[in-house]
């Protein structure tokens, strides 16, 4: 499903204060940080690196056209293995994420476990993860169906760019708390966030006192090792703040306006790292570079890495004009659009 690497990052205590001075950097017209030394900005290379999602595939679009509440009950038996209450359901395609976790938490997966029943599990740890930190919304309690019909075939979900979709997110998010109109982003895309920051600002970067990977690589069932964890993984270690910020908004904005160059690391991957190099080749792909559109059905964002050319190690003149046409989708969501397509949309 491509969901390996990530789902061996775990979960961050986050520093809402960080969050904030970013936000407060945040320009909606070029997607990037404005800082004292530079445009920066979270990357498709950052999210392939730090999470080990897939670039290289298809656009998150899916049709919900004309689906009956009755068939979204029926792709619930069907792909999850059960059926959830109707007071788990927020609206025809969102539904409680502690229905599925209860349910899966009476689930025993074995090396005998039925194929199917492993698929159907899978398929709900995936929703979990993009209900709770990956395309979460502001209550955290409820995730979309319609990530469901992207998984009905394990295998083809694998080939849907989801490093796209969940950078669209993270832009969407930065972009309505940036204009005050969202407190949204405090709800699951910080991780994402917060690392970046950690592995690219070296004043507000914590030690990390463990020297080796928190986690190592697992063994399949059929006797071959999966792999080990992404980059991003490397800050679950323990880890100290005796010589960084934290938990201050005042000491962040400052550092941020004092910032120099010594202090943005401007080419921080270094690409023979074992969890770099060992990433699917869907990670680590040209398309780090593509001036494209970013798209998670109903939200589109634009990438630009034309802007931000020292973060890929080349030389950065003046970017060109940005577009403005696409900050006016912003105002487009899946509020009163149930059964809309928005693969023609």
């Amino acid at each position: 499903m491509g969901f390996y690497h990530i789902a061996r990052c775990g979960s961050l205590f986050v520093d809402t204060h960080l969050i904030t001075a970013l936000v407060e950097r945040w320009r909606t017209e070029t997607h990037t940080f404005h800082f004292p030394v530079g445009e920066a900005t979270v990357a498709l290379q950052d999210v392939a690196i730090l999470w080990g999602l897939h670039i290289d595939g298809r656009p998150l679009t899916v049709d919900e056209h004309a689906i009956p509440r009755e068939m979204w009950e029926w792709y619930c038996e069907e792909l999850l293995g059960f059926i959830p209450e109707a007071t788990d359901f927020k609206s025809k395609t969102r539904v409680k994420m502690s229905a599925i976790s209860d349910y899966f938490s009476g689930v025993e997966i074995t090396y005998e476990t039925d194929q199917e029943i492993v698929n159907q599990y899978a398929r709900g740890c995936a929703l979990l993860m993009i209900g709770s930190f990956m395309m979460s919304d502001f209550s955290r309690s409820h995730v979309s169906l319609l990530y469901f019909l992207a998984m009905t075939d394990i295998e083809i979900a694998g080939l849907y760019s989801w490093s796209s979709a969940v950078l669209a997110c993270l832009y969407r998010e930065l972009c309505l708390a940036s204009d005050g109109q969202s407190r949204a982003i405090f709800a699951g895309l910080v991780s994402l966030l917060q690392i970046w920051a950690w592995s690219r600002i070296s004043t507000i970067r914590p030690i990390n006192l463990d020297s080796v990977l928190f986690q190592g690589p697992l063994l399949g069932g059929d006797g071959n090792f999966l792999g080990i964890p992404p980059y991003g993984s490397r800050w679950l270690t323990q880890h100290t703040h005796i010589h960084s910020a934290r938990h201050s908004i005042r000491v962040y904005r400052d550092m941020f306006d004092r910032m120099d160059d010594n202090e943005f690391s401007w080419e921080v991957y270094d690409m023979a790292l074992p969890e770099i190099y060992s990433l699917d080749d869907c990670c680590i792909t040209e398309h780090w570079m593509s001036e494209c559109p970013l798209i998670n059905n109903c939200i589109v964002e634009i990438h630009h890495p034309s802007r931000v050319l020292r973060q890929f190690g080349r030389r950065q003149n003046i970017p060109p004009a940005v577009d403005g046409q696409y900050v006016l989708t912003h105002h487009i969501s899946y509020q009163g659009r149930d059964g809309c397509d928005w693969t023609y949309f």
